[in-house]
């Protein structure tokens, strides 16, 4: 399988199932726990839409997903405004799913010292799409990537006004929970370039409880 037939079949098949997977798991922790019930009711309430494009050579691919009562499939057009488009080059493909996992959030989740998938609920929903700008999430070094990321607007050719950079060691630390995600904006461990607004806002999303 080529590297190109590999995104497609990622982005099409596996994240998919692992977003529904995630709604799946929920709603049994639901069944006897009041907070994940709440949770649960967050997840549910999501109605949006994501873009994923990776561009390779002259070629731009999308993948475009609705999300409708909290569970995701894979469409041919977007029933609604994306509030997130994700974008990446060809060549970091393995690197984005090694390092961010099954997860569109992955990139998040790391911001947020979180192991596993981040949970999309609603509340999150309307404070990415509140952010309405663009940004570069970068992860230095061996193996690094470069991960584009468009919140609140549809846009093919978005111009980043934000850089937020993370070394690999700094990104390790904040995935594993050895690092706190506070101490690590606030000591200068994540690199902030442009609009600190934005990244701000971000941060204190990725950081909010689910």
């Amino acid at each position: 399988m080529s590297l190109l037939e590999e995104q497609f079949a990622f982005y099409r098949e596996r994240v998919p199932e692992q977003f529904n997977l995630t709604l799946k798991n929920q709603r049994a922790s639901a069944a006897s726990d009041l907070e994940a019930a709440k949770t649960l009711e967050e997840m549910e309430a999501v109605r949006a839409s994501i873009i994923v494009q990776v561009e390779a050579g002259d070629a731009m691919h999308r993948t475009a997903f609705d999300i409708d009562r909290g569970r995701m499939q894979v469409v041919d057009a977007t029933a609604r405004t994306p509030f997130l488009i994700l974008g990446h080059s060809l060549a970091d493909f393995e690197s984005i799913r090694r390092e961010c996992g099954d997860s569109l959030l992955g990139f998040l989740g790391a911001l947020a010292g979180l192991g596993d998938e981040m949970k999309l609920t609603a509340q999150r929903v309307r404070s990415l799409r509140e952010l309405h700008g663009s940004l570069v999430f970068e992860r230095v070094g061996r193996d690094g990537f470069a991960l584009f990321a468009t919140f609140g607007v549809d846009s093919t050719s978005p111009e980043p006004r934000t850089k937020i950079r993370l070394n690999d060691e700094v990104y390790t630390a904040l995935r594993s929970g050895a690092l706190d995600p506070q101490d690590a904006f606030l000591d200068g461990r994540v690199e902030i370039e442009g609009d600190m607004e934005l990244a701000v806002g971000l941060a204190l999303t990725a950081l909010s409880p689910d």
